[in-house]
């Protein structure tokens, strides 16, 4: 008897599943989501923007149109979808940890060893290819979705520069470095690090590693040079500049 009903709370439960069309619990959602996003991305990376269909990665998927259309509107929805996923993958770690190295100073670690190693980080992810192939679809179609570039630029370099602007200005208000504006300088030591993986998205071609490691070193021992606190005497000869009429001894006359 005690079977019997347990077929039949069954029966009714499979009726009602049926009745309401079937709905994936979520976690069937949740893995139907990672095949979407899986998919799109190989196909996206290798195929290109424009030669990617909605019904090829919903095939590679495992999944129906209707299914996909579902959560995302359009192509370009979901591109923006995986642009932001790898961006998330690539950079978030770095700014969690940079932010996180702004508030906690840990273990005797200086702001030389941390820049290197925020430095060898970017050019590490920027080398990667899936990296160079997903800057090379937004320079192709940045005049026709500039909001996928705008999205590239406000969770990607931005966020970046926001975390390093964090971690300078902690430096500079204990006095080890002096920085006027904290966010111009992380701007302005993010783009000597990235500059040629940024403005030529292109594996490094065999035999430069060398040549391109001398580069970040460079760039790194230059930023530092040129935030290295300066003493009051040099401070006020640097930014003593006299106005018209009056000498540099005697300001006021």
């Amino acid at each position: 008897m005690a079977w019997s009903r347990q077929a039949l709370a069954r029966a009714r439960l499979s009726r009602a599943a049926k009745a309401r069309g079937g709905r994936p619990t979520r976690e069937e959602s949740e893995r139907r989501q990672l095949k979407v996003m899986d998919a799109a991305t190989r196909l996206f990376l290798e195929r290109g923007f424009d030669a990617t269909s909605i019904e090829a990665v919903a095939q590679a998927a495992g999944v129906s149109k209707a299914t996909l259309y579902a959560h995302y509107t359009d192509k370009r929805g979901l591109f923006a979808q995986v642009l932001r996923a790898r961006i998330g993958l690539s950079l978030e770690p770095l700014s969690q940890s940079t932010e996180t190295q702004a508030g906690e100073r840990r273990g005797g670690t200086d702001l030389a060893e941390r820049i290197d190693a925020i430095s060898r980080h970017m050019v590490d992810v920027l080398r990667q290819p899936e990296a160079i192939s997903l800057q090379r679809i937004l320079i192709a179609k940045a005049p026709d979705f500039p909001e996928l570039a705008d999205l590239a630029e406000k969770e990607g370099r931005l966020r970046v520069i926001g975390a390093v602007a964090t971690l300078l200005e902690d430096y500079a208000r204990r006095g080890e470095v002096t920085i006027e504006d904290p966010t111009l300088a992380a701007d302005l030591f993010l783009a000597m690090v990235t500059g040629p993986y940024v403005s030529m998205p292109l594996l490094p071609v065999e035999g430069e590693e060398a040549a391109l490691e001398e580069r970040r070193q460079a760039a790194v021992s230059l930023f530092l040079r040129a935030i290295e606190p300066r003493s009051p005497a040099v401070s006020g000869a640097a930014g003593g500049r006299a106005e018209p009429g009056e000498t540099a001894s005697s300001p006021g006359a």
